[in-house]
């Protein structure tokens, strides 16, 4: 077993000649470890990713890096570039996040993608990712889509949770996402219009092969009555891993609304309980209206064949959300009391 050197701790007359010898990117990790990572993102723009650091006295670290071989520092005013010599430029993030004890990217943002330039030797060696996000403004044109799709391949391996927009992805790679072992998937859907093409609408069949802990779909596409479905065949043990699903229905929620949702189910009401919240991914999960006049207008309680519970929740607007409960009834650490 080795001792660490407490270098930092030599006295001043001493550490500045060891310094003086040192290549810079050594100094820079000796005055790393002194700073407190609260978290990382990445940003993927163009032939560039852009690393941010951001640490617990609200000052951020930036490096970004480049496909011709070389990082950009900086650092308050200071600004470095220096080139990688053939080491992966990726390399330089990890070791960074290594050096301030930071486990994972916090969010991998894909902005922009480049047509000519292919950004896939950047991403060489990426560490875990708890998020990543594609933003819905990207071109729709074969190139850009091509690209994407390999860097999702990239990606999506080493991640946690994905958010998109419904129609930056090919039918063929959105089944991928959906039977994915993610904790968390978001979709975002353009709000229906009735000269919208059925199949830019997410269906049942989008919901049944999904495999994910929690799915949230914004926008007002989804039909009653694949809701109502979905419901059955979870009631059936499909998608077994389900914490939480939250959909936007295509019509405003009304009784008869609520009874085609509820159809078949043998559900049984319970009173509505705006302070009841639930525990999502270890996390507290309370009903957030999307408009301040929405609410909750009914709550109801299903049980799957093998005796697990879920509740409904229901909005005078479009909004259901579906929490299913812990495995063990006599499990209340994923339920907070009243």
């Amino acid at each position: 077993m080795t001792t660490a050197f407490p270098l930092l701790r030599l006295p001043y007359l001493v550490l500045m000649p060891i310094l003086e010898q040192m290549e810079f990117m050594d100094r820079m990790f000796l005055k790393l470890l002194k700073m407190k990572c609260e978290y990382t993102t990445f940003q993927l723009k163009y032939g560039t990713i852009e690393m941010e650091v951001f640490l617990d006295d609200f000052e951020v670290f930036k490096l970004e890096l480049y496909m011709s071989g070389h990082v950009e520092l900086r650092y308050g005013q200071d600004v470095l570039l220096w080139s990688t010599m053939g080491v992966p430029p990726m390399d330089y993030s990890v070791s960074i996040m290594d050096v301030m004890h930071c486990k994972s990217i916090h969010q991998f943002t894909i902005a922009k993608i480049s047509v000519e330039c292919n950004i896939l030797p950047l991403l060489v060696n990426l560490p875990k990712i708890d998020k990543v996000v594609v933003h819905s403004d990207l071109y729709d044109v074969s190139p850009v889509k091509s690209r994407l799709c390999k860097v999702l391949r990239t990606v999506l391996p080493v991640s946690s949770a994905v958010s998109f927009s419904f129609d930056v992805l090919h039918p063929k790679h959105l089944r991928e996402i959906f039977k994915g072992n993610f904790d968390a998937v978001t979709v975002i859907l353009k709000d229906y219009y009735d000269d919208m093409p059925n199949y830019n609408m997410f269906s049942l069949y989008d919901l049944r092969r999904t495999n994910t802990k929690t799915l949230e779909v914004f926008g007002e596409v989804v039909k009653v009555e694949d809701v109502n479905r979905y419901f059955k065949l979870w009631m059936k043990k499909c998608n077994p891993r389900l914490e939480y699903l939250e959909v936007t229905s295509r019509r405003e929620l009304g009784s008869e609304v609520i009874n085609q949702i509820l159809k078949g189910l043998n559900p049984v009401q319970i009173p509505i309980r705006t302070e009841r919240t639930f525990r999502v991914l270890g996390n507290i999960k309370q009903f957030i209206p999307e408009d301040s006049y929405e609410k909750i207008a009914a709550e109801f309680d299903i049980t799957r064949i093998d005796g697990r519970t879920a509740t409904i929740r229901i909005s005078n607007y479009t909004k259901v959300c579906f929490y299913v409960w812990p495995e063990s009834t006599n499990d209340t650490t994923n339920i907070e009391p009243n």
